[in-house]
């Protein structure tokens, strides 16, 4: 590790500590809200709408809920991967399941995910849109997430065309003159986000 990079931890870990301390302080009719704005506003991006596959995730209790999301995109015909962490808590590789509304906790991490067939890692390689979690993003689209490395693995099997979007809280944007997020050389940069009051592209116009 470079003098740089080592810099970089302790930035990562203080904005962690500050981001997870407001998601947890948020009440759970305020987390029932979200999920409603969330998909709301996530299902009327055209470009959400038109994909044949899109790869999303089952949101954990503090974070910007996925489930109607997920719902709505079933909904309107569209195949919805969900990752799957397998048993080896080293391997930072993500399979992927298809989403059919039914979860369960397994695997290293004991998150919910998908039962039946598991698809490799490459299958990430098939959906148009990709929707990732974060704790925050900055308007470079450096994205901050739990540290433990797993979609900054799988984005690198993204499809070059697919449109990368983060799920955050509207104050989770980060201005990134004033509060630049630290990126790494192994950090993936999102092309936008999707909040619970709008959706925003931090490149080109990727609509």
């Amino acid at each position: 590790m470079s003098a740089s990079q080592a810099q970089l931890i302790p930035t990562k870990l203080a904005l962690r500590r500050t981001l997870k301390a407001q998601r947890r302080g948020r009440t759970s009719a305020e987390r029932d809200a979200v999920d409603r704005a969330i998909a709301a506003v996530g299902l009327e991006l055209p470009r959400l709408r038109r994909a044949d596959c899109v790869a999303v995730y089952a949101s954990l209790p503090e974070e910007p809920g996925t489930t109607l999301l997920r719902a709505g995109l079933r909904e309107l015909g569209i195949r919805v991967l969900l990752p799957v962490v397998g048993d080896d808590p080293d391997d930072r590789q993500l399979d992927w399941a298809e989403d059919q509304g039914e979860l369960a906790s397994s695997g290293a991490l004991n998150l919910l995910e998908p039962p039946g067939r598991r698809f490799g890692p490459a299958e990430i390689g098939k959906a148009q849109v990709i929707l990732v979690p974060a704790l925050a993003v900055d308007t470079t689209g450096t994205r901050l997430g739990r540290g433990g490395g797993y979609y900054d693995t799988a984005l690198t099997q993204a499809h070059p065309r697919a449109l990368v979007l983060a799920l955050v809280h509207d104050q989770e944007i980060l201005d990134a003159d004033s509060t630049p997020i630290p990126c790494e050389a192994h950090d993936v940069r999102v092309q936008g986000v999707i909040t619970p009051t709008r959706w925003m592209f931090f490149r080109s116009d990727r609509e």
